[in-house]
């Protein structure tokens, strides 16, 4: 038997064969021409390896015969690796979208919005209605009560519950058997200082009375809200020390004062605080004065507080020299007289200030001025008040009639220099509403512009 190897040139492929070529071969020139310029390319290139896997698998396919002819004869030619062959890529049909246009139009909207916070102001801006409750203490028959017989309503109030008052009085009873303990921490140098829920002035009290009956002291009063740092060192220069100082220089008084204690290191003055963290207290130059005073060895403080961030008023230094020991002394006892100088809403003299302010400033006005402040007065009486909750104020152009019929102004620019001077005393507003008009209206409320009305009445 001769030798026989199979060459690629001995190899013809069938009549079938061929057809599939053909067939290959016209699918992918239909796909590249179904592409763009840049599908094109990369058809080409599977086509290309296509047809190279065609071409590997002739081959094979051939060696393959020749070996079943040869029936074992021994091959000369190196064998052909087959190389992998990827799978074409779907043709894309005339009307499907590329990936990247299908993403942009199916994201969401919300995705593309972009959050603005100036918009809000401009879209939601103030202009329209404030929806509030009209439900005011005007409305009642008796809005306001007289300070003597709130008081007494309040007292009858407290007095019903004697379980109530019994624990009170516990709490106090046992407070009580702590001034002994108090004295002894002011003898070894510290400051003590009562907080607690309820008022600490009935227990402040008590031990001024029993502990320091026979001893030097000054009670200070720290609610009271025209109270001022002259008036302390005034009280423990002039008062307890007698020393006839001008307190007008703190600085200069308060080292007097230590020159003083300091030659007498047996006299030992006792300062009681009620609300250390009263309005009048609140300012630094009072904490630095008073924690300056604490700090002497001859002088010892006793102070109460109620407000929640009264030890935000003291830093590092200031505690210092205070040295305070804290002591909780809850007593639930109502803060009745340390209330006493606020502004509450069912006391009958409540705007007193406001109303006394307003009447200082319509003195001072000129007799014309006088007029168109009445004027607006008297428009808010009648169409405002509980039965007008959303009263808009006074409509400019009916104000300036008006004064025009009363021979008040002659022009518009001396109606609005008079309104100038009433804007600048805080007794008139000017509002624009949204269809551009100006309306004018005093900030007090209806009660006490009755009671101007009528205070000016029997004035005249």
């Amino acid at each position: 038997m001769s030798d026989f190897s199979a060459s690629e040139s001995d190899y013809e492929p069938s009549e079938e064969e061929e057809q599939e070529d053909s067939d290959t071969d016209e699918e992918a020139e239909g796909d590249q021409s179904s592409e763009g310029s840049c599908s094109a390319d990369i058809e080409s290139e599977y086509s290309t390896a296509s047809s190279t896997g065609n071409r590997n698998r002739r081959k094979s396919h051939a060696a393959a015969t020749n070996g079943t002819r040869a029936a074992g004869a021994p091959s000369t030619a190196a064998p052909k690796l087959a190389i992998p062959v990827p799978a074409s890529l779907p043709a894309r049909g005339p009307g499907r979208p590329s990936r990247a246009a299908a993403s942009k139009h199916s994201a969401p909207p919300d995705l593309q919005y972009i959050v603005q916070s100036d918009d809000y102001f401009s879209t939601f801006a103030v202009g329209g209605k404030s929806v509030t409750s009209d439900h005011t203490l005007d409305r009642l028959q008796t809005p306001r009560l007289p300070q003597d017989v709130l008081l007494r309503l309040l007292e009858d109030t407290s007095g019903t519950n004697r379980a109530h008052a019994a624990a009170v009085q516990e709490l106090l009873d046992d407070h009580s058997r702590q001034f002994a303990r108090w004295l002894f921490l002011l003898d070894q140098g510290y400051s003590v200082l009562l907080y607690g829920l309820g008022s600490k002035r009935t227990l402040l009290q008590s031990f001024h009375h029993r502990a320091l009956a026979d001893r030097p002291v000054l009670v200070v009063n720290g609610f009271f809200p025209s109270l001022t740092v002259k008036d302390v060192l005034d009280a423990v220069a002039n008062d307890l020390l007698e020393l006839q100082l001008p307190t007008a220089l703190h600085h200069e008084a308060i080292d007097e004062i230590e020159r003083e204690l300091a030659c007498q290191p047996d006299l030992h003055v006792f300062l009681l605080v009620h609300n250390l963290d009263g309005v009048a207290m609140r300012a630094d130059r009072m904490q630095a004065t008073l924690a300056r005073l604490a700090s002497l060895p001859n002088l010892h403080l006793v102070a109460t507080i109620d407000h929640i961030n009264a030890p935000l008023l003291w830093d590092a230094s200031k505690l210092a020299q205070y040295n305070f020991c804290w002591w909780d002394t809850t007593t639930l006892l109502p803060y009745g007289v340390e209330t006493a100088f606020e502004n509450s809403l069912l006391v009958q003299n409540a705007g007193a200030l406001a109303l006394s302010s307003m009447a200082s400033v319509y003195a001072s006005l000129t007799s014309n001025a006088r007029g168109i402040f009445m004027a607006i007065v008297r428009h808010q009486l009648e169409q405002g008040g509980p039965a007008h909750p959303h009263y808009p104020g006074m409509p400019l152009k009916d104000l300036y009639w008006a004064c025009r019929e009363a021979f008040l102004v002659s022009s518009d620019i001396a109606l609005r220099a008079q309104l100038t001077e009433f804007t600048d005393h805080k007794l008139l507003r000017i509002k624009r509403s949204l269809d551009g008009s100006e309306n004018l209206h005093i900030p007090i409320e209806h009660g006490l512009l009755k009671r101007f009305v009528e205070e000016t009445a029997k004035k005249v």
